[in-house]
Formats: structure tokens, sequence, C-alpha cells
């Protein structure tokens, strides 16, 4: 027998607590002490893996975050009209859930409220909604059929995220706000069903657009395209627009395209080139994040940033050439480019962030100009092919593990104004061998040339440098 834990309310009605022991089949009380139960407290029934059916009875009118959440048997559950409040969380993880009707009266689907209910093929949802929260249904890999109803006005980020069997959804005239990556993942869809005369959103061949932005969200295409061309007007490629297409091998974009947001094209592993033109005046974070199929890119002239892991894994990234105007080359933005042989910093550049060349074990020479005045940590750690390295003049610190595990590396100049080189910035750079300290360095931390087995420096009688080659027993010569 369950054993029901209550508690009374204001109003002298119940609230369900939890439940000890349910059965298979559960059947929730209406009254207890001759009072209607009301409501389902938060994380009541969660992770009763006991579960396979449930029944709610029309006393009840709202149902707690994460009540039902992890019933991971819970194959249906019955759910009345009078319930008008279903919290965030509820249904999580409920993965043999199958189906679900919800109430005709509530208005809004809580945040994560479905998310991993990898059983679900169909929803049921009643007119009244007009919000479907973030990551609603996310990762609900087996959801096939949901209509959204008719004065729905807004979607929020990530709410059919992952939903890799939804081939077709309607997009309602009410709804005018669509957030960030609402179909990411949703690899089969293809088909969204929009009105002529929706306000905001329109199809245009295999693209969703939001013609009040003139953005391209979502590219609804097929497995066989091999040449995607993005029609004229687009001016925003939106997050995540193409993630995930594996099929594409060229992109054409139109002049009129001006930003290109976070992710746009992450995982696009066939995508062999794009021409950016120079219309272009902002790439976000992770655009072309593991394109490993990606052999070159020419950045649009008038771009001041490379922003942060922009060509992250682009492994055969062979050749890049970045524009005069660039100002900043931010953390791991080509870290990983393992076919990188050669750049070219422009001369407008003033920092180069952290990881930024990380693991390009293909370059082979770097010159940083004049212009950068500070480097971040581990910016060519890894770099295994680098031989040769000219800092800049503007540079005051070797920051930690700049250049460890370069193991090729046998010369760099290090310029007058250089004032530290910090932990590790050179660890097992085994052929390096003579490094010429300048005599404004007044700091190097201890294991700065840690594993560098060849080393000798060459420093100014009575310098900083001297003494710290004596206290740490590092071979030296005096210039």
């Amino acid at each position: 027998m369950p054993e029901f834990v209550f508690s009374r309310k204001r109003d002298g009605s119940f609230q369900l607590e939890s439940c000890e022991s349910p059965d298979a089949n559960l059947v929730i009380p209406s009254e207890h002490e001759g009072r209607p139960v009301t409501s389902i407290a938060e994380n009541a029934f969660s992770w009763c893996y006991q579960i396979r059916h449930a029944s709610i009875p029309d006393t009840v009118v709202s149902i707690g975050e994460g009540a039902f959440s992890w019933c991971e048997s819970m194959e249906d559950i019955v759910i009345p009209d009078s319930v008008r409040v279903i919290e965030d969380w509820a249904f999580t993880g409920c993965q043999s859930l199958r189906s679900i009707r919800l109430p005709n009266g509530i208005s809004k689907i809580g945040y994560c409220c479905f998310q991993s209910c990898t059983s679900l093929t169909t929803v049921e949802l009643p007119q009244s909604v007009r919000q479907i929260c973030a990551e609603s249904f996310s990762e609900c890999r087996n959801l096939q059929t949901i209509h959204l109803p008719d004065l729905l006005t807004s979607i929020e980020d990530n709410a059919f995220s992952g939903c890799e069997s939804l081939s077709r959804i309607n997009l309602p005239d009410h709804l005018t706000e669509l957030d960030n990556h609402v179909f990411s993942g949703c690899t089969s869809l293809s088909d969204f069903e929009i009105s002529p005369q929706h306000p905001v959103f329109r199809m245009n061949g295999r693209f969703l657009l939001n013609i009040r932005e003139n953005k391209l969200i979502y590219f609804a295409g097929g497995r066989t395209e091999k040449e995607i061309i993005v029609p004229d007007g687009v001016e925003i490629i939106a997050e995540e627009a193409f993630a995930g297409r594996t099929y594409p091998e060229r992109i054409n974009l139109p002049d009129s395209v001006k930003i290109i947001e976070s992710k746009a094209f992450y995982g696009c592993r066939g995508l062999k080139g794009i021409v950016l033109p120079d219309s272009i005046t902002r790439i976000d974070s992770a655009a072309f994040h593991s394109c490993s199929a990606l052999t070159g890119i020419r950045l649009p002239q008038g771009l001041t940033l490379v922003d942060y892991s922009v060509f992250y894994a682009c492994n055969t990234l062979k050749s890049v050439v970045l524009p005069d105007s660039l100002k900043i080359i931010s953390a791991c933005a080509f870290s990983g480019c393992g076919s990188l042989q050669t750049i070219k910093i422009p001369d407008k550049v003033i920092y180069i962030g952290d990881s930024a060349f990380e693991g390009c074990r293909s370059l082979e020479e770097i010159h940083i100009p004049d212009s950068v005045e500070s480097i971040g940590t581990h910016v060519f750690g890894s770099c295994s092919s680098l031989v040769s390295v000219d800092l800049s003049s503007g540079i005051r610190s070797i920051p930690f593990r700049a250049f460890a595990r370069c193991e090729s590396l046998n010369r760099i100049h290090l310029p007058e104004g250089i004032e530290e080189i910090r932990n590790e910035a050179f660890d097992s750079c085994e052929n390096l061998q003579s490094v010429n300290i300048p005599e404004t360095v007044i700091s190097i931390e201890p294991d700065a040339f840690s594993n560098c087995r060849r080393i000798r420096l060459s420093v100014n009688s009575g310098s900083y440098a001297l003494q710290y080659a004596q206290e740490e027993r590092i071979p030296y010569a005096v210039k």
C-alpha cells in the first residue's frame, strides 16, 4: 500500500508532499481528511522507478517542480483539465513516457518540463498555451508529432533541441519570438508549416527566415545537398543555423551578410570551402568549430576580432588569410588546427589570447608584430613543428606555458622590453639551445625553462638573468 504524506495549505486544502512505496499503478487520492488535494509538491515522486501508470484527480490545480522527474518506468499519466500550472522539470527524464495530453487551461510549458523523455512520440498541446520555455522538449529523440497551438507567442532557447525524429512542425501566426537554437540537432526536420501572411517567419526554399531581422534561423535541408546558396538579403546567420550538417561541402554567402552568430556552422564536418564576403563585420565564438574538412579561409576585410574558438579543431585547415584591420585574436581561436603551416599576423593586432594557436602541430614559424602588447597562456603550446619565433617589442611578459612542448623550437628572439618570464613558459622545449635574455628582464620564475635539457642562457654581467641562471643551476654565458 502506498503511504502518502500531505501538508495542509492555508485555504484548508492539502498538498501531496511525497509517497512511500508507490504502486506500479499510481492513483493519487482526491481528498485527505475530508478536504481536497489541490497540489503536488516539488519532487513528490522524483526517482520513483516503480510507477508505470499514474492518474491525477480533478481536484489538483498545480504540479510542482520535478514532481515526477526521473520516473523512468512511467509509460503514461492522466492529467485532468483542472490543472492550470505545471512547473519546471515536472517530467524530466521520464524515459518510458510515450505520449502526453496536456490539460486545457495551462498557459506555459515549464523549463525542461519534458527534457530527456526519450520514448515520447506524440504531444497534444491545448489551445491555451502561450509560451514554451527553454529546453521543454529537448532531447526527446523519438518525438515525431506536435502541433503548436494557434495563440502561441514564444518558444525559448533549445525548446526542441535534439528532437532527432521530428520531421515537421507548424509555426502559428501569433508566434513572433523564436529564441536561440530552438531546433538545434533536429536532424530530420525538413518541413515548416507557415502561412503566407505570417508577420515574422517565412520559408525561402530550405531556409527558415525571420523577415523582420533579415535573419536566417535554420537550414532545413536534406542529406544530399553538396552546395548551399544562401539567398540574397540575408544579413544575419543565426546561432547554430547550420550546426551539425555534415553533408554540405561548399556554402555560398551573399554580400548582404553582416553577422555570423555563435556556432552557426559548428560541426559541419564535410564543409571544404566557404567564401566570407567583406560585408561581414562580426563572426561570433565557435562559428566554425570542428569544421574538420575546411582547408582554407580568408577572413573579411574590416573584421577586427577573431572570436573565441572560431576555428577550434579545424584540423585540416592549412591556410588562413587574416585581414589588415584585425586587432584581437581571442582565446582558442585556432587551437587544434593541426594542419596549419603558416599564418601572417597583421600589424594592427594588439592581443593574442590564451591557447590561440595551441596544438597547431604543423606551424613552423611565427612572427609577432611590434603592435602586439600581450599574449595569453598556452598561446603556442604543443606547436611541435615550431622552429623559429620572433616576439613583439611591445610584449612585457611571456606567460605560463606560452611555448610549452614546442619540441622543435631552436630559435626565439626575446626583444628588449621583456620584463618577466613565467613558470613553464618554455617547458619541454627539448631543442632550445641558446636564449638571449635581455637586460630588461627582472623576473624569471623557477620552472620557466623546465625540461629544456640543452638550454644555455646568454646573460649580461650583473643582470637579474645572471643571478637567476646561477641560482637555478642553468648553463649560461655572459655577453
